[in-house]
């Protein structure tokens, strides 16, 4: 349990990262390490970004979230991760 609690800090932390290289507006092919960051931040975010295609969400809400796209869809895998972890946390005494 303890495992898969650190994995899942591992992938916040990594997301984390990835936004905030997006935001500091650094190149993806700087180098290896970014290039790394960035598919991986990709990759990790894509549960989130189909939850957020299948919810219903209005028209106001669907142009929202396109304006805002990768923060919104990066805090929201966030979020998620996070509420996973805390699961994972409950039951341990």
């Amino acid at each position: 349990m303890m495992l898969l609690r650190t994995v899942l800090a591992f992938v916040i932390f990594v997301i984390l990262a990835h936004l905030g290289l997006v935001y500091s507006e650094i190149d993806e092919n700087l180098n290896d390490l970014t290039s790394g960051i960035y598919n991986l931040g990709r990759l990790l975010e894509t549960p989130a970004q189909l939850v957020i295609d299948v919810a219903p969400t209005s028209a106001e809400q669907r142009q929202s979230i396109q304006q805002s796209g990768l923060y919104f869809i990066g805090f929201a895998a966030v979020a998620l991760y996070f509420v996973l972890f805390l699961l994972l946390g409950i039951g341990r005494r």
